[in-house]
């Protein structure tokens, strides 16, 4: 049963004041250092205490893992659970634990970097004999942290292993973290846990999904507040140190195409589809191509040769291209032996270059029945190999017409060349021009040029 809101604050009060006691009672935890908030309307310097970690709690509204939730949820429904996690439970503690860690839901490029600040911090740690923590968290007046969920469990893996081997176990018990005030906004607190999550130089930047994600709740706030688009995205920009205008709009414009894309897939809101893409070697699966693909799109429809129809061709071929670049089909060969298809991010650029150059190309990809025919949840092989064949086909023709108007194309330029130079022998510099082009054979290069042109003139008189 969910714990009613008199309930939930009177333990948020008990925290908060168990946390005050304890910096009554231990003056010494003041560090003596600060760390800039937002809260108040204004950016303000806030004290850092080092506490026990056994007072603060994780954060379950993390923005870090916000995609990953909707496993979590279906989890706890198959359970007959709450949907909700309660950072005062040990269960729902590990859960909280093994998604920062990227355990579970599984999560690669998060697990890679947890391995890298666990690193980190050990190293640090052995070598000055602290806890190893070089920036200080943030909490809320009632010990949430804003920033720090995976430091402390950083610290938490560290306190047992160092248990295990008989170790300073202790050190890892505290943690340094700055306190906002009680009276913070709903948008001060996302401002603070997205400023050090999404600016540039975090260390601990979210994941690509993520940050989307979390740049569309601060856009929400801001629409509700009556801003603008512009103004929102003149107050994002500026709240994330190293993040432009361009790169708002970029977060904002691939979940627009994230959202439009699950939607087509008969995946609505299951961003974790997209997310789980990637793999252990960094790329990033068809989170890449989403986020070329939204920009691509954007352009399109300013282009007159675009129409409606062609436009949701485009989008859908785009859409088999990513689940093909997810699911990897394999097909067997002219041997009869299994090969993979490709479909990844180079593929869909060449794709985008080639398939999608003229009307031409564009209408053998267009006209493939598997745009209309495909099973979006379960699509199948041999669908995937004759997508792969009609774009194929289609980038075979682009190639085939690149070879013939590349003649063509050379011709322009030399003549274009040509022309340059005529013009700046009858500039004020000619008689300098002239020195310098019979000082460097340039002479030779002019015999040259006129024994070519008669050949190629004597090839085109030749049937």
């Amino acid at each position: 049963m969910r714990n009613s809101r008199t309930l939930l604050k009177k333990l948020a009060d008990e925290r908060a004041k168990a946390i005050r006691k304890y910096i009554t009672d231990n003056p010494k935890c003041a560090t003596g250092n600060t760390i800039i908030a937002y809260q108040h309307n204004t950016t303000e310097k806030i004290k850092v205490y080092s506490l026990p970690r056994h007072l603060l709690r994780l954060n379950p509204g993390n923005g870090r893992f916000k995609a990953e939730l909707e496993v979590i949820h279906e989890d706890r429904k198959n359970a007959g659970k709450p949907l909700e996690l309660d950072p005062s439970l040990p269960e729902d503690v590990k859960i909280l634990r093994d998604m920062l860690k990227g355990k579970y839901p599984k999560n690669a490029e998060r697990e890679n970097a947890y391995k890298k600040l666990y690193d980190d911090i050990l190293q640090i740690s052995m070598l000055i004999n602290n806890n190893g923590q070089e920036v200080p968290g943030m909490i809320t007046y009632d010990g949430t942290y804003v920033n720090g969920n995976r430091r402390d469990t950083v610290m938490e893996d560290l306190s047992e292993t160092t248990k295990k081997r008989k170790g300073q176990p202790l050190k890892y018990n505290e943690i340094s973290v700055g306190i906002l005030s009680k009276d913070v906004t709903p948008y001060e607190l996302w401002k603070n846990e997205a400023r050090e999550q999404i600016s540039q130089e975090s260390r601990e930047e979210y994941d690509y999904v993520n940050s989307a994600l979390e740049v569309k709740v601060g856009y929400d706030m801001l629409a509700d507040k009556k801003f603008s688009h512009k103004k929102i995205i003149e107050e994002l920009s500026t709240s994330f140190f190293g993040r432009s205008a361009e790169d708002i709009e970029n977060y904002l414009t691939f979940l627009k195409t994230a959202d439009q894309f699950l939607k087509l897939v008969k995946r609505p809101g299951q961003y974790r589809y997209i997310q789980e893409s990637g793999n252990e070697s960094g790329e990033k699966g068809i989170v890449t191509i989403l986020q070329e693909a939204g920009k691509i799109q954007n352009k399109l429809k300013e282009d007159e040769d675009w129409d409606g129809e062609s436009l949701n061709k485009w989008f859908k071929s785009m859409s088999i291209f990513c689940i093909c670049s997810k699911n990897k089909p394999m097909v067997p060969n002219s041997k009869g032996k299994s090969q993979k298809l490709s479909f990844g991010h180079r593929e869909f650029r060449n794709f985008q270059k080639k398939a999608m150059s003229t009307a031409e190309t564009r209408k053998k990809v267009f006209s493939s029945p598997v745009l209309d025919k495909i099973d979006w949840l379960h699509p199948s092989n041999d669908d995937a190999l004759r997508f792969h064949q009609d774009v194929s086909n289609a980038q075979a023709l682009y190639d085939i017409k690149e070879e013939i108007t590349t003649p063509l194309m050379l011709l322009e330029k030399a003549s274009e060349s040509l022309s340059q130079v005529s013009q700046d022998l009858n500039s004020s510099k000619r008689a300098i021009m002239v020195k310098a082009i019979k000082k460097e054979k340039g002479e030779r290069f002019i015999s040259e040029i006129k024994k070519l042109i008669t050949d190629i003139s004597k090839k085109l008189k030749t049937k």
